[in-house]
């Protein structure tokens, strides 16, 4: 039971975190510069609330991704496991499977705080 109105977050164990399916919300875009680099540019309505009538309608974020955001991203379709996209980061890049599997769930963490992806758990 929460008190005072807190929610308890429900946790995951490691085996259906690496089952859940990364994916791009919609209202993003990937736009690739000369560089081969990837900007996600994210698209989002103003909030609602007095200080919000002197925002735009929309806003606008941009991020820019390094090569190994860049290689992530690129993999992230909708269908792919986390699981997968581990497999392929560790192979790709020479890196043992823990330390793949952390910096994957850290750099995916950080893509789905921004609004980039929105992941789903089976």
């Amino acid at each position: 039971m929460a008190l005072f109105g807190k929610q308890e977050q429900a946790t995951i164990d490691r085996r259906e975190a690496l089952a859940s399916i990364p994916a791009l919300v919609p209202g993003v875009t990937l736009e690739e510069g000369d560089d081969g680099r990837v900007t996600a540019v994210v698209t989002s309505r103003r909030p609602s609330g007095f200080w919000a009538r002197f925002m735009s309608r929309t806003m606008t974020k941009r991020v820019r991704l390094d090569e190994i955001g860049t290689f992530v991203i690129r993999q992230i379709d909708g269908v792919r496991t986390v699981k997968e996209l581990v497999d392929g980061f560790a192979s790709t890049y020479r890196v043992n499977r823990r330390e793949a599997e952390l910096c994957m769930a850290e750099f995916l963490k950080s893509l789905a705080q921004r609004n980039i992806i929105a992941i789903g758990i089976r």
